[in-house]
């Protein structure tokens, strides 16, 4: 009988402590998260708990493994998901709640997840990883701007916000170069045909 009391009390302060290390705003039902970027999502939303915000937003991570579970999710007013629907390949989205549908519309979001996309395809979970912590980083630097709170060591520099505001810019510069280096191809292609 006192063996049982002993497994029931250890059971039991272990099911605390599972809960204590639990991290609340990353819910990875896919186990695709690592322990940096857990630290960076816990770390953050931390900040603004402890805030003197009278609305304090919430950035929350989010893995699943089905499209249902997708259609079910909902951010709340001052709540940003970042979703990983985890499947053959990893589609990351953003889902945004009402209060912050101006800083993060859904054409910032798109450039948001196109800015961190070649490390988001990637296969390798750690180089995954890092494009999470890019779109979670962006997403909290806008935020921040937003409600006018300072920079911490992860927001991002104007230029990389510069790749995100302005995808194209980045784009019009190599469609430049490309077409000048088939202007000069093709001029000289015509010379040497005349000859």
């Amino acid at each position: 009988m006192m063996k049982h009391k002993v497994f029931l009390g250890i059971l039991t302060l272990l099911a605390f402590l599972g809960l204590a290390m639990k991290q609340p705003n990353v819910n990875d039902h896919a186990h695709i998260y690592n322990a940096p970027t857990n630290k960076l999502v816990s770390e953050k939303n931390e900040t603004y708990q402890t805030s003197k915000l009278k609305e304090k937003p919430v950035i929350d991570l989010v893995s699943i493994i089905n499209n249902d579970a997708f259609k079910r999710l909902k951010p709340h007013k001052n709540q940003v998901l970042i979703v990983t629907l985890h499947q053959k390949k990893n589609n990351v989205q953003i889902l945004v709640g009402s209060n912050f549908k101006k800083t993060l519309s859904a054409t910032t979001t798109s450039n948001i997840v196109r800015y961190a996309g070649d490390d988001l395809r990637s296969s390798n979970n750690r180089t995954f990883n890092k494009g999470i912590r890019k779109v979670f980083n962006a997403c909290t630097t806008l935020i921040d701007q937003e409600l006018s709170l300072p920079a911490d060591k992860n927001a991002l520099s104007n230029n990389q916000l510069q790749k995100i505001n302005h995808p194209q810019s980045v784009n019009f510069v190599w469609g430049i170069i490309i077409a000048l280096g088939a202007t000069i191809v093709f001029s000289w292609y015509q010379r040497r045909n005349r000859r």
